[in-house]
């Protein structure tokens, strides 16, 4: 019975794909609050509804106050009011907050800073799904099992005693008669005892079963290569099935249709597809087409044989996120053998670009500028990379250890061959993108400057109005405002960061993507994570 008790309560917790996360729960901002510059972690409690730790930390001088506040992408009213975040001992700067997230889909967390240079806010989108139960532990279990056998006993001993001895005057001992009586009670309160539990048993396992149903389930999907006229071509299908059925009438007016909303661009991209080798030699970042959001078709790049794991992102109007995970394998026909990161040429004739939920824009054999790949050698034994031509990227990561679940020092520069700063360009409208994976692929994650947030999700919020209920409506604002950000785009620094914290121990790989001079360059990193102290 501890057995069964404990496997049906005490499950380890499942880290699933959500908001471009496998296996990293966390969400990281950096950017700004106003005047104020902040960083901000959101640990999601992994339960609908609970708790999630808000930490903010504000760079420069002292603030007044931090408060934080939660609301749902589709509330109509009634937000909580914001919740005060308390300063955290012995570290200046830093300030946590507790939110209770009452239900799960597109949430936000919008944080205020006051200070001498008056207010400023920032909205961080969060996906808010279940994707655990938490954990009954081992002496807990056996504490609540021997006293519910004590109130068992106790309540069968009590119900024996009253029939028993119950009317008796004091000194007088029980007939055989009563005696007979006190048993047969007995044993009729042990049976309802026993059919109450049985039946809070079977209630238990039917509120279990629904609770795991309602679990955040990755959207499936299928990769394949095929050779086509024009050459090698990968596509990537998603294959859930109210996915694909999801324009039927049925489904339309089921319950599941009111939450559903089309896609957007992401950093003017549909969807964003990394390809990482299973020995994590070689990489790929490809933004398919489609038209039909459905299947997916991208050009394959020259990279060299073998099995790849493949991880997609996509963004809902609502802000909500997909990271879908699948694997294919190129086979020696369409495979080649880069010895270098490469990027492809511009998509000429591809036809017209359409915004929202259908960009239809069909495979012409040539990849996107903005495609890259890499299959070549690794930083190994050294924090500088070099990226061909004299350039050198450095991670400057220092002689501390990486510790699990603490702020990793991802900053890398970018020089020049004669030293001097690189001048960078913006990789779609951002001053560069990271991708972190562990070797197992356990862990992966897609990183911008700005932290792990989808720019488009945090936009959805930004500029959502009462008028934007009909579909698409938002979706093409945030298209064309994306559009418009990224053309005015610029990089005024050599040097870029990742606000992130490795989530587990284990050996990690970290590409680094930065433009220069036209170009998609990559700088490939070892790292090796190991477990912090208990309680540290």
């Amino acid at each position: 019975m501890m057995r069964r008790i404990a496997r049906t309560l005490g499950v380890a917790a499942m880290f699933l794909v959500a908001s471009a996360h496998v296996g990293s729960p966390d969400t990281w901002f950096e950017g700004s609050a106003g005047p104020y510059r902040v960083t901000v972690q959101i640990e999601p409690a992994g339960v609908i509804p609970g708790v999630a730790n808000v930490y903010v930390r504000v760079h420069g001088d002292p603030v007044t106050g931090v408060t934080v506040m939660g609301n749902k992408f589709d509330a109509t009213g009634g937000a909580p009011p914001p919740e005060a975040a308390e300063a955290v001992a012995g570290d200046a700067g830093l300030y946590l907050g507790k939110l209770w997230i009452m239900s799960g889909g597109s949430n936000s967390v919008t944080v205020n800073v006051q200070g001498a240079r008056g207010s400023g806010t920032a909205v961080i989108p969060v996906v808010a799904v279940a994707y655990s139960r938490l954990r009954l532990d081992k002496p807990m279990a056996v504490g609540l099992s021997a006293m519910g056998l004590f109130l068992f006993a106790g309540l069968v001993t009590i119900i024996g005693a009253a029939v028993r001895e119950g009317v008796l005057p004091p000194g007088e001992r029980p007939t055989p008669k009563r005696l007979r009586r006190a048993r047969i009670a007995m044993a009729v309160t042990s049976l309802m005892l026993v059919a109450l539990l049985a039946g809070g048993w079977t209630w238990w396992q039917s509120e279990d079963a629904g609770y795991v149903a309602r679990m955040y389930k990755p959207l499936s999907a299928k990769a394949s290569i095929a050779n086509g006229p024009a050459g090698a071509v990968l596509n990537l299908a998603i294959v859930d099935s109210p996915w694909v059925h999801r324009n039927d009438s049925a489904w339309l007016n089921s319950r599941d249709a009111s939450s559903w909303t089309p896609l957007v661009e992401d950093h003017g991209k549909l969807m964003h597809l990394f390809m990482i080798r299973d020995d994590m030699a070689a990489f790929a970042h490809l933004h398919p087409s489609t038209v039909d959001s459905v299947t997916f078709p991208s050009p394959l790049p020259p990279l060299p044989a073998g099995k790849y794991k493949v991880f997609a992102d996509i963004v809902h109007e609502s802000g909500f996120t997909h990271t879908m995970v699948t694997s294919v394998e190129i086979g020696a026909d369409a495979a080649a053998v880069p010895t270098a990161t490469g990027n492809g040429q511009p998509v000429t004739g591809s036809g017209q670009r359409v915004t929202g939920d259908r960009q239809r824009v069909p495979v012409t054999g040539r990849l996107s500028v903005d495609d890259s790949w890499f299959a070549g050698p690794v930083a190994k034994g050294t924090p500088t990379y070099s990226l061909g031509g004299g350039a050198t990227m450095t991670w400057a990561k220092g002689d501390a250890p990486i510790v699990a679940d603490r702020p990793a020092s991802l900053r890398f520069e970018i020089r020049n061959a004669d030293g001097s700063p690189a001048i960078l360009e913006p990789y779609m409208g951002m001053p560069g993108h990271a991708v972190v994976a562990r070797n197992d692929g356990a862990v992966f994650v897609h990183l911008h400057p700005a932290g792990t947030i989808s720019m488009a999700s945090q936009m959805a919020f930004a500029m959502r109005q009462p008028g934007d209920s009909i579909r698409g409506r938002l979706g093409k604002r945030i298209s064309e405002m994306e559009l418009s950000g990224m053309s005015r785009a610029t990089v005024d620094s050599n040097i870029i960061t990742f606000p992130y914290a490795f989530p587990k121990a284990g050996d990690y790989r970290v590409w680094v993507q930065v433009k220069r001079g036209g170009q998609v360059m990559t700088g490939a990193f070892d790292a090796t994570v190991t477990e912090g102290e208990e309680g540290s």
